[in-house]
């Protein structure tokens, strides 16, 4: 069961992660009131418990908010500098509206504690945007690119299978069908990535970033530019300073980067 926010039905957390997130959130919200009642005492003044309980409300709404922007963020269709722009905006929306439902929610704390001598609305206004402003704009840049950060190194270390059985390169007017199991390696080429087979090589429209969420488990990310199939390795030469030199079956002779040493533990290490 995983728990789904957003306009599109979209996994973010199980259930034992989304508790650990809600967890934390309250955790900084506890703190932030016992840091007011050692403050009211150290200071011999007045503590109002529901006051003070009200604006530790503020951390709790980075729960259901934060997960409605991954959530949007996921959604985005576009690529390149337009998501960028979208997700910008995105954070500027979702932050502005925090801010607004929490001071509306302070306002009618402040009704029914106060009555006629209650806070003016525009007061919460414009103390929360100027004072909490910075702190809610870092933590929906922070909270999303932790997420995501976290969901790609991930799918890195536990790639999903893939049913793929051939890649479909265009050539002119025509099409060749080039069956995944004979490629031996995939290198990047500007915007273009080469398929290496025994017989030929391809170059298709594509990224290495793209392609390797498609590819079968026998396929890995070996540099930022080349994926090999383990499947074509002879032999793996150490280099002595974590990087391993990787002999195909034709003796070509390619680059095991130490930063992708990690995830194939257990495979080729």
């Amino acid at each position: 069961m995983y728990l789904s926010l957003g306009i599109k039905k979209q996994n973010i957390f199980n259930h034992r992660q989304f508790y650990v997130y809600c967890a934390f959130w309250f955790l900084i919200a506890f703190l932030e009131f016992l840091q007011d009642s050692f403050s009211s005492v150290l200071n011999n003044s007045h503590f109002n418990l529901l006051e003070s309980l009200s604006y530790k409300i503020f951390w709790l709404f980075f729960i259901p908010f934060s997960l409605v922007l991954i959530s949007a963020i996921n959604g985005i269709k576009y690529t390149g500098k337009i998501k960028y722009l979208i997700v910008c905006g995105q954070i500027i929306l979702i932050s502005v509206f925090h801010l607004l439902i929490f001071s509306l929610f302070l306002f009618g704390v402040s009704k029914l504690m106060h009555g006629e001598n209650s806070w003016r609305l525009s007061w919460l206004l414009t103390e929360k945007f100027s004072n909490r402003l910075y702190i809610t704009f870092f933590f929906y840049i922070f909270i999303p690119s932790a997420y995501f950060w976290i969901k790609r190194k991930r799918e890195t270390l536990n790639p999903k299978p893939s049913n793929l059985k051939t890649i479909t390169v265009k050539n002119g007017r025509k099409s060749i069908f080039v069956e995944v199991d004979s490629i031996e390696w995939i290198s990047s080429d500007g915007p273009y990535i080469l398929l290496h087979t025994a017989a030929k090589r391809h170059l298709i429209h594509n990224s290495l970033k793209n392609i390797i969420t498609t590819l079968p488990d026998n396929f890995r990310r070996i540099h930022r530019s080349t994926i090999v199939n383990i499947n074509m390795i002879k032999e793996l030469k150490s280099r002595m300073n974590g990087d391993y030199d990787v002999i195909m079956n034709d003796n070509t002779l390619l680059r095991l980067s130490r930063n992708y040493t990690k995830g194939l533990k257990g495979t080729l290490l």
